[in-house]
């Protein structure tokens, strides 16, 4: 019986809890958990939110001064076995859950309870994922203005009536078997691509991110009856097939929708919240990726007079083989006057560069940053630059100062480092609209925030 139970025991699994939030370290213990996480593959899936996705970055680096593991700027969780233990590493946000959902707000125009910010981090996931299945039947509430997605194409028909243009040699061999004709004619059909990707993503939601606890808009049911109603094999998805998707222009808004339904079909297996025992691979969000769009929204819904946020990729050097293709966050116009932002997702509390320590502003995006200004004073007049960040300290000294003249010398042109202040689980963004943007030479006026 002690020889069964010492097997019983070796046959169950010690599970280890690893938890830091983005951007800050591990603790040191788990070092070896975190060695082994960083150098094997594992099945991790990172959900896009921005229209320009940013470059990907390790989920964990190593920094051999202080010999720690950190984490990246990605939130959320993965479960993997390591000498049969079942280890468990989860980032939370930095600045807590609240700031967080008040981001989601912005960005989706949702409310969350206000008991959301106590939930543990196996809760949280499933949250998170309760909040992709939201995002999927927005965007499909959305793009549902014309019905699903259709395309033309011919179709034959034989029989002794000619339905739209007669194929002639088609039609002399079938009348020498049958005595039937062959036509076609240009008709309308779903796109089978589109439909499989929506409908394998609509069943993924409702099996594992509990989308059938959610309200559905009228727009977003009529799309999915739709989609219940139409035939849809079940051959695989390649992805040369989702890449050579091609909308009509009254369907593009489906393109969001689409993508998003890419990504949580290639993010199967998920983490599977209501089993914790399961082997499952990992879902993130890009907290930098998150930070950008709640930057653009707060722009775009509080800058009035006539200034837009347009198309923010341009080409350089188009004939030569060095081309390169340049991509701001945010490029703000109104008639030739031009306005930049960077929203950088990093530490801000004004600190300067001294000894070794670069201080809060990276060398390489001032430089890229200041790229951007250049390039867009040649198309117009460059009014005002900026790197966005998230500021958890108050504003003071040199802060008070911004935004300054270009170079300290071109008053035309103004440039900063700044940003909303985070502060207890709240973004207060009003003393940045007012400090910034209320000061610009061209008169950048803001709507009441």
């Amino acid at each position: 019986r002690l020889k069964k139970l010492r097997e019983c025991c070796s046959m169950i699994k010690s599970s280890v809890n690893i938890e830091t939030s983005d951007c800050l370290p591990f603790d040191s213990k788990w070092n070896e958990q975190l060695w082994h996480f960083a150098n094997n593959e594992h099945s991790v899936s990172v959900f896009n939110l921005a229209a320009n996705i940013k470059q990907s970055e390790p989920l964990i680096t190593f920094n051999y001064k202080d010999k720690k593991w950190y984490a990246g700027r990605y939130i959320g969780g993965i479960n993997f076995t390591y000498k049969k233990e079942d280890v468990s590493i989860t980032i939370n946000p930095r600045f807590g859950d609240m700031v967080l959902y008040e981001m989601f707000e912005e960005l989706f125009n949702i409310k969350f309870s206000k008991g959301m910010s106590s939930f543990k981090s196996q809760k949280k996931s499933y949250y998170l994922k309760i909040l992709i299945s939201y995002i999927w039947l927005q965007e499909m509430a959305k793009a549902n203005r014309h019905g699903l997605p259709r395309k033309k194409g011919l179709k034959k028909h034989e029989g002794y009536s000619i339905k739209g243009r007669l194929l002639i040699m088609p039609s002399i061999k079938s009348i020498h078997k049958t005595g039937k004709l062959i036509s076609a004619r240009k008709e309308q059909y779903y796109d089978q691509t589109v439909l499989k990707i929506l409908y394998e993503a609509y069943c993924i939601l409702r099996k594992d991110y509990c989308l059938g606890n959610l309200n559905i808009s009228d727009n977003a049911q009529d799309a999915i009856h739709q989609m219940e109603t139409q035939f849809i094999d079940s051959s695989f998805i390649k992805p040369h097939d989702f890449n050579a998707i091609k909308y009509h222009p009254i369907y593009q808004r489906y393109k969001e929708v689409v993508n998003l339904s890419w990504q949580i079909i290639q993010s199967q297996p998920g983490y599977n919240s209501q089993d914790s025992q399961a082997t499952v691979s990992g879902f993130f969000l890009d907290m930098a990726e998150i930070w950008e769009c709640y930057v653009r929204s707060i722009l775009k819904k509080h800058i009035s007079s006539g200034w837009k946020i347009i198309d923010s990729q341009y080409e350089v050097y188009k004939e030569m083989f060095f081309r390169r293709r340049i991509i701001p966050d945010i490029v703000m116009k109104k008639g030739d006057n031009y306005c930049v932002f960077d929203a950088k997702y990093k530490h801000m509390k004004y600190r300067t560069s001294i000894g070794s320590y670069a201080g809060d502003v990276d060398r390489n995006d001032f430089f890229q940053i200041h790229t951007y200004m250049s390039y867009l004073k040649s198309k117009g007049n460059m009014i005002m630059g900026g790197l966005i960040y998230p500021v958890t300290k108050e504003h003071d000294g040199n802060a008070n100062k911004l935004p300054c003249a270009l170079y300290g010398t071109d008053n035309d042109t103004c440039f900063f480092a700044d940003g909303p202040n985070i502060g207890d689980n709240s973004i207060n963004y009003e003393n940045f609209f007012t400090r910034i943007l209320n000061s610009m030479p061209q008169g950048l006026s803001v709507s009441e925030v």
